[in-house]
């Protein structure tokens, strides 16, 4: 589980959020969700579709079992 507090800096959060799923190739939102249980949902969703918009990750899916996996760029 990550240590980041929900009032945790966003850019700080949204680093950790890129290096799991970096480290882990292909993540759900529920492994996302589980690793950062004292952030609440609604700011990973956020967080995720604001780190889609920079291009630091791509979304695969549009439905349940939506999948995260890093850029060209940041792998």
């Amino acid at each position: 589980m990550k240590t980041l507090l929900p009032r945790s800096s966003p850019f700080l959060r949204r680093q950790e959020l890129v290096a799991t799923i970096r480290e882990q190739k292909v993540v759900s939102f529920d492994f996302l969700a589980r690793s950062f249980r004292l952030v609440p949902q609604s700011t990973l969703h956020f967080d995720l579709k604001q780190l889609i918009k920079a291009g630091s990750i791509k979304k695969l899916g549009s439905t349940r079992g939506v999948l995260y996996v890093p850029t060209e760029e940041t792998r």
